[in-house]
């Protein structure tokens, strides 16, 4: 960790964690590949829906974590957590969906921030305030827009509660506007702060996810501009940080040697199976709340079992964090 490296150098951590997000962001203006099937077929299936599926690589296929207690309770509290919203309060799903996304979005960044922070005791807390200040400010001020079109996706997927009914549309105005300039300022605060204490192990991560929340949040005028970003910017660091988390610690020898394509073979399942879920609940329709809450389960499980295994204290997390396991 002396160098700050996630990977082996620093050429692979650009790769694997901003170079895909930088390229998406530049083809996101390229209104043929904005609406290519192609396009939204990859990002929605096999980046959005595969990547839950990789955690179940950790969990379910994996002997020793499979034992494990926690396992079963978050799996079954998924699923009955997912049947009590939708049966009590089905209005409020898609929301219980999205707001958790970003909720999960936002954690992995800043796990991936404090990992390059990882050795250097100095500006720790103040990065996590930083990233935590740089991200949510674009997403509150995200609730004081107008809601972007869906932009090619069948049903919107990033749609925040409507403020309108409680905020008059001026006052909405006049705190957007004021929330930039709070945003602003704090900028160059955490700026001044950084370049001050040369705390600058970090830095780019900081940086990139607070670009990647700022456009998709603030600046983009698409819904699948701002997807596309996100997801992009969430699943492929994540299926590079999984392949070298399973390649470490898996307790299959075969799986450890083909981490990687045992990963893409479950981005694929993962696809096929959120393309194939309407059809599933259609068919279980006179029980569709049980069937909904099903189909959902591996993603409400997947947000509760990333807080688990990438958690501090994690034994397989503390063995990931070793010298040798970075090198």
């Amino acid at each position: 960790m002396e160098h700050s490296l996630i990977f082996r150098s620093k050429l692979e951590d650009l790769l694997k964690i901003f170079a895909c997000t930088l390229l998406a962001f530049l083809l996101s203006f390229n209104q043929k590949f904005m609406t290519s099937s192609w396009t939204i077929l990859v990002v929605t299936y096999l980046l959005d829906s595969g990547h839950v599926y990789s955690t179940m690589l950790e969990v379910y296929a994996d002997p020793e974590e499979l034992r494990r207690p926690y396992v079963w309770w978050v799996t079954l509290g998924a699923f009955f957590l997912n049947c009590l919203i939708l049966y009590i309060i089905p209005e409020t799903f898609f929301y219980f969906i999205f707001y958790f996304t970003v909720f999960h979005n936002m954690r992995q960044g800043l796990g991936v921030t404090l990992l390059y922070k990882k050795g250097e005791p100095f500006g720790v807390n103040f990065y996590k305030y930083s990233y935590y200040f740089l991200t949510m400010v674009p997403f509150i001020l995200f609730h004081l827009k107008p809601m972007n079109p869906n932009s090619q996706l069948s049903v919107s997927i990033i749609k925040s509660i409507d403020m309108s009914w409680l905020i008059k549309s001026e006052l909405m105005q006049t705190i957007y506007q004021n929330g930039l300039f709070i945003l602003f300022f704090g900028v160059m605060f955490i700026a001044w702060k950084i370049i001050s204490m040369k705390w600058y192990r970090g830095l780019l991560s900081l940086l990139f996810f607070f670009g990647v929340y700022l456009f998709a949040f603030v600046f983009s005028k698409s819904e699948l501009q701002s997807y596309l970003i996100l997801i992009t910017s969430h699943a492929i660091p994540y299926y590079f940080l999984m392949e070298k988390r399973v390649n470490r610690t898996h307790s299959f020898g075969v799986i450890k040697k083909y981490a990687g394509f045992f990963l893409l073979l479950f981005f694929i399942l993962g696809g096929v199976l959120d393309f194939s879920q309407r059809m599933f609940i259609h068919y279980f329709s006179d029980v569709e709340e049980m069937a909904r809450a099903l189909v959902a389960t591996p993603l409400i499980a997947h947000f509760i079992f990333d807080g688990v295994i990438w958690k501090r204290g994690n034994a397989r997390y503390e063995a990931f964090l070793k010298r040798e396991l970075l090198s």
